[in-house]
């Protein structure tokens, strides 16, 4: 948790006494039910609330990662930080993230050989890091089709349905808190689930990856998806699509200065971009990838320091959870980097 800086001259009577104290508990009370660090009143002009340091970030380090944490385009706005905790399985990168009242849903996969990729999804509590379920590998059937295993899990969102969890060839249902599988589709080219993200009407946006040039979003409605024999996604099950940017790691909605749009994050492990329209580009932080957004806190997820990209070097120390005030966002800086 973020350590507070208060203090207060010496009052002169009681009753100074008392409401210096009752100033000072107000000033000095750490924030609230959705995570570490403090919140800002809502409705108050941001002037920053970071950066943070690698002390107040909850959870327990990676063993391999010393202090301290490296600076960060628009830091100035990272209001808090978790580690991800240890799994079961083999090393974890993290993909896709949801965060909901002080809990943390993370999909990603365990480190493997190319074909041998396994997902992982895990339940945490965000004040402390503590790891409160994990499913990992997830197996499934698309209707009477063979068993297959999730292999990359690249995005979440969560509804009343329960929690969706994407990747290129599927598109998979879980039950949040038992984190068992409920169904699975097929994703048939070109849609491709590489990132998820849901909008304000609860369609759920599957983003392709594109390494050279822009992919595309495919839109789908979840009363559609969940009529009964519906096996495969395509073009034509799609209720809509549109442009995505090349290297689109992560995606979330919101209304930030305009009307309400798809946000892209932009990442690699050195390297982090927060995009809405083509002309509004934000630095962001490295390895930057799935995205959950609550009014103006936004959580994101960031693969920079899971360990089988941290131990090639090179990496930034970077918080795995992060935490953004994103009031005052149309003052943040372009990206000082490029992908």
């Amino acid at each position: 948790m973020r350590a507070l800086r208060c203090g207060f001259r010496r009052p002169h009577s009681l009753a100074a006494v008392l409401l210096a104290t009752a100033l000072l508990l107000t000033a000095c009370t750490a924030a609230g039910t959705d995570g570490p660090g403090p919140d800002l009143p809502e409705g108050e002009a941001v002037t920053g609330c970071g950066p943070i340091r690698f002390r107040d970030v909850a959870g327990r380090a990676p063993h391999y990662l010393d202090p301290p944490l490296a600076d960060s385009p628009n830091d100035h706005a990272l209001c808090a930080g978790a580690w991800i905790p240890p799994t079961s399985g083999p090393a974890f990168v993290p993909q896709g993230l949801v965060v909901r009242d002080g809990t943390a849903w993370i999909s990603g996969y365990d480190e493997g050989q190319l074909g041998s990729l396994f997902c992982r999804v895990l339940r945490v509590e965000l004040r402390t890091g503590r790891l409160l379920d994990e499913q990992g590998p997830i197996p499934g059937r698309v209707g009477e089709r063979r068993e297959v295993e999730c292999r990359h899990g690249g995005g979440l969102a969560l509804d009343e349905h329960g929690l969706w969890l994407a990747e290129k060839r599927r598109l998979w249902l879980l039950e949040p808190q038992t984190l068992d599988t409920l169904r699975v589709w097929d994703n048939v080219l070109p849609v491709w689930g590489s990132a998820l993200v849901q909008d304000g009407d609860g369609r759920l946006g599957q983003i392709g990856f594109g390494r050279r040039g822009p992919s595309q979003v495919h839109w789908f409605s979840p009363d559609d998806l969940l009529t009964p024999g519906l096996l495969d996604l395509t073009e034509e099950t799609a209720v809509g699509r549109q442009f995505a940017p090349p290297l689109t790691q992560g995606a979330f909605w919101a209304e930030l200065g305009g009307r309400e749009r798809v946000w892209f994050i932009r990442s690699n492990t050195r390297c982090g971009i927060l995009q809405g329209r083509r002309d509004r580009r934000y630095g962001f932080l490295p390895g930057a990838e799935g995205a959950s957004v609550d009014g103006r806190r936004l959580w994101v997820v960031s693969e920079s320091t899971s360990a089988p990209y941290f131990r090639q070097g090179g990496r930034p120390v970077v918080p795995q959870v992060a935490r953004y005030d994103l009031r005052g966002i149309g003052e943040w800086s372009a990206p000082d980097c490029t992908l």
